[in-house]
């Protein structure tokens, strides 16, 4: 088992709570998380760069000067791409920058990142957040965690409507869903914190 900070919920340090070896204390698969923080990163582009083919431009029709006796170099067209107002040869189109990892592949990233937060000591468990709506709540339970400052991820299992209204004016502060956390959110963070709930969420998604 591994022993990590355990926080009530008002923010005090109540011991430690013991985390599943094989699970959160596992050797960290740095290849499986370059590839899991590169399919995050290529799956947020949008891929709407687009330019103008030759099909695309208009006009072009008549030949812009005389072949010969002019001193330059003969054009057949001012659309070509190396005349101002041509198309633009070899430019980008619009594509699909996504692609999808194994599910084991996935599994294994999410275990490396878990395990990378629990070594290097960023990764904390708390009660239950309680708030009710008010920022300077949420701020003050950071304060007394020692967390302001600095980028902290909240992880529970579902986020109750005043949780989510409490940190949208606290910088660096971003609550989420534990399912749907993914190894770029944990290697972003300097601070893991997971509720009892989100701790639980965490390990269905891992042991499934």
């Amino acid at each position: 088992m591994v022993a990590v900070t355990h926080y009530d919920t008002k923010g005090q340090k109540a011991g430690t709570v013991d985390l599943p070896q094989e699970l959160f204390w596992a050797e960290p698969n740095t290849h499986l998380l370059y590839l899991s923080v590169r399919q995050y990163l290529d799956n947020q582009r949008q891929g709407t760069a687009n330019t103008k083919n030759a099909a695309d431009v208009r006009g072009g029709g008549k030949k812009p000067f005389n072949q010969k006796h002019t001193g330059r170099a003969r054009q057949g067209s001012n659309r070509s791409s190396i005349m101002v107002g041509g198309y633009v040869a070899h430019g980008p189109h619009p594509r699909d920058y996504s692609w999808a990892m194994p599910r084991q592949q996935r599994r294994g990233a999410l275990i490396s990142a878990l395990s990378d937060c629990c070594h290097s000591g960023k990764m904390a468990v708390i009660d239950a957040l309680e708030t009710t709506g008010k920022t300077k709540e949420l701020h003050g339970l950071l304060r007394t965690m020692e967390l302001t400052g600095k980028k902290v991820l909240l992880l529970d299992a579902k986020p109750a409507r005043a949780v989510l209204l409490s940190v949208r004016n606290i910088p660096g502060l971003f609550v989420k869903p534990a399912r749907e956390v993914n190894p770029y959110d944990l290697l972003w963070s300097d601070q893991v914190v997971v509720t009892a709930g989100g701790l639980e969420s965490l390990k269905e998604v891992l042991m499934k």
